[in-house]
């Protein structure tokens, strides 16, 4: 029996052929989302394989964000610490107004020696002059020679400054710039007794405990006295029997930020002017210009009386007569000094940050 040929109508044909071209076309995308499946299942199962080996304490989020925010506390407190040490340093790191000074930033040698004199000079005349009348220093027993100790100035000979340009250009300059810093240190005491109001009778000694330089030993305005009534107990700076400290060294600050400058300063005053002299000294704001403030610190005090009243005081008078009497007894107190109580041997060590503000670390935002 013949077989009829199925004739098929053009739509079954359109049908077909949609299909196949779908089929041809969704296959290979098939393929792909079934390759892309498996490596991320791979990936999954590696993932989780890390997670279940992890150490406890692997940071979350959570952490890293508040370990930024910690970090960002951090970052703003050292700019606030070093910006507050900065700003106090500025009245350490100047020089005399109106000095010239080279493309460093140093002037010359001699124009600052003969500045640095004339202000010593004019300093002390302040001090000694009414309504102050400070003396200066101990009076030596010979009167043919001046006082001894005071300020204690540092006044370099040729010889010395040959002896620092040995060393090269940068210990002179260095030793410039410490000379500038130690005037500063003694006006500071000056200004608690010119602008403080504190009543000062002798600016018995003041001196700084480290060398100048390695190569001046044993100058001038490091020699303190040996008589036991003139020795100087200085605290803090483990001095000895002498009071005076031996090899002394300033200590360094943190990361390179600067060293300390230590000095101590000893005077005769009137006990009760003992709290002021020292609140005043500590004063950051004694000085004219109190928006550039020079902060110290306190390292010890030492009091001593050097003199009692005496406890006995003759005098003759005609007996009977109590008016001579008490102008006699009257007399003899004010030649003794009277009732009044004797001025007080204040010593006082002090140190200043002499700070480096270029050492200051500056940190970029966001860095690790």
């Amino acid at each position: 029996m013949d077989m009829k040929k199925i004739k098929l109508s053009p739509f079954w044909l359109a049908v077909l052929a949609a299909v196949g071209i779908l089929l041809f076309a969704l296959v290979p995308y098939v393929f792909t989302m079934i390759n892309l499946k498996k490596k991320e299942n791979i990936n999954l199962r590696g993932l989780a394989g890390r997670l279940n080996t992890a150490k406890e304490g692997t940071p979350s989020k959570d952490d890293i964000a508040s370990w930024t925010r910690y970090r960002g506390d951090v970052v703003r407190a050292y700019n606030d610490v070093t910006k507050f040490y900065t700003d106090s340093d500025k009245v350490l790191e100047r020089w005399f107004p109106g000095l010239n000074v080279d493309t460093s930033g140093h002037p010359a040698r001699d124009a600052f020696m003969t500045r640095y004199n004339d202000e010593g000079q004019q300093l002390e005349s302040k001090l000694g002059a009414k309504p102050y009348e400070v003396k200066i220093g101990i009076e030596d027993e010979n009167p043919s020679r001046k006082a001894k100790a005071g300020f204690n100035w540092e006044t370099l000979t040729p010889a010395d400054w040959n002896l620092i340009a040995v060393g090269g250009e940068a210990d002179e300059k260095h030793v410039l710039r410490e000379l500038q810093k130690r005037y500063w240190a003694r006006q500071r005491l000056a200004n608690s007794i010119l602008n403080g109001g504190v009543k000062v009778n002798r600016i018995v000694d003041f001196r700084f405990f480290k060398r100048l330089h390695d190569k001046l030993g044993n100058a001038p305005w490091e020699q303190f006295s040996t008589k036991a009534e003139e020795i100087i107990h200085w605290q803090g700076v483990y001095a000895g029997m002498t009071g005076q400290p031996q090899g002394f060294g300033e200590t360094d600050l943190p990361n390179e930020l600067g060293k300390t400058l230590t000095f101590g300063f000893a005077i005769e005053l009137p006990y009760s002017e003992v709290p002021k002299a020292i609140r005043e000294m500590l004063n950051p704001g004694n000085q004219a210009a109190a928006q550039e403030p020079m902060l110290v610190n306190l390292i010890g005090t030492h009091v001593t009386i050097r003199d009692q009243n005496e406890p006995i005081v003759p005098f003759t008078y005609i007996l009977g007569d109590e008016a001579d009497k008490a102008a006699k007894h009257a007399d003899a107190l004010k030649k003794a000094g009277g009732d009044k109580a004797r001025p007080v041997h204040l010593a006082v060590t002090c140190q200043i940050i002499d700070f480096d503000p270029p050492k200051v670390k500056k940190f970029e935002k966001g860095a690790n």
